[in-house]
This record gives structure tokens, C-alpha cells and sequence, in this order.
């Protein structure tokens, strides 16, 4: 039983190997972090989102919750954003949409670092670097406060 797993933990360690040769191949990218404290008509959900900024037009970055598991991917390309890996309960369409259209909104004024208000949307930045970015539509509150490295 011992072999088996030690064989299981192999197999899983390789599989994870090209997956960190691309997280470490950070030269000309610059990685940012963020507690993501995403409210949803009184009903909260946690997490970390990590964004690799390729260059300024260009975005890649994944949504992980407290005990480890990605809840989703996302790329942003020349104003799209593109949703991988979502949890069945999370893959609706209308859900993809609303998610897609405000990451875009976001990721298209990010780095402005202005506040900006468009139709039903809201982005708000604060003193200390949080970000807070409002759906007023469908009452959906995402709020971005960057994780300080300690170092």
C-alpha cells in the first residue's frame, strides 16, 4: 500500500513540473497578490487571486480560496477576458457573463489606478491600494486588498 502511494505522490509531483517551470519563468512579468473578498446579494466568499501581468494590455491570473483549490482561471487580452476552469456550480452562462464583463472592467482600468464609474459598474481605489469594484446591477461587491510581502 506504502508503494502505491509513494508511486501516486510521483505521478502528482511530475504532473506539477511544467506547471511550475511557467511560475517561475517570471523575468519580464511582475506578479501581484490580493485577498479577493467577493460579496454576493449578503452571501461573502473568500479567497486569494494572483495576477501576472505580462505587459500592459495582457493579464493572467487565477482565483484560489482559503483551503488551496483554484476557483477559477482568467486571462485578459486586448479588453477580453477569458474564464477557465470554473467549478460546476459556477459554470452557468449567465454567471460566465457577468463574471467576464466585470474582470474586464476591472482589468481595462487597473492600471489607470482612477476612480471610474461606467453605466452600472464602479471601481474605487483607496489610499492603502484596495480596489473595490461594484456591480450595482446584480448587487455583486468585489473588493481587492493587496497581500503585503514581509520580507
Amino acid at each position: 500500500m506504502k508503494a502505491y502511494l509513494r508511486l501516486i505522490s510521483l505521478l502528482l509531483l511530475l504532473c506539477q513540473l511544467p506547471c511550475l517551470a511557467d511560475a517561475v519563468d517570471t523575468d519580464s512579468a511582475v506578479i501581484k497578490q490580493y485577498n479577493l473578498l467577493l460579496q454576493v446579494r449578503g452571501n461573502d466568499i473568500s479567497g486569494i487571486c494572483v495576477i501576472k501581468m505580462v505587459s500592459s494590455s495582457e493579464m493572467i491570473g487565477t482565483v484560489i480560496n482559503e483551503f488551496g483549490l483554484t476557483a477559477f482561471d482568467f486571462e485578459y487580452k486586448e479588453g477580453k477576458t477569458k474564464l477557465s476552469n470554473l467549478p460546476p456550480f459556477l459554470d452557468k452562462w449567465y454567471i460566465r457573463k457577468i463574471l467576464k464583463k466585470d474582470l474586464s472592467f476591472f482589468f481595462a482600468n487597473f492600471q489607470l489606478q482612477q476612480n471610474t464609474k461606467k453605466r452600472s459598474k464602479e471601481l474605487l481605489f483607496s489610499s492603502d491600494g484596495e480596489m473595490i469594484l461594484t456591480n450595482n446591477r446584480f448587487k455583486i461587491k468585489y473588493t481587492f486588498t493587496p497581500i503585503i510581502d514581509e520580507e
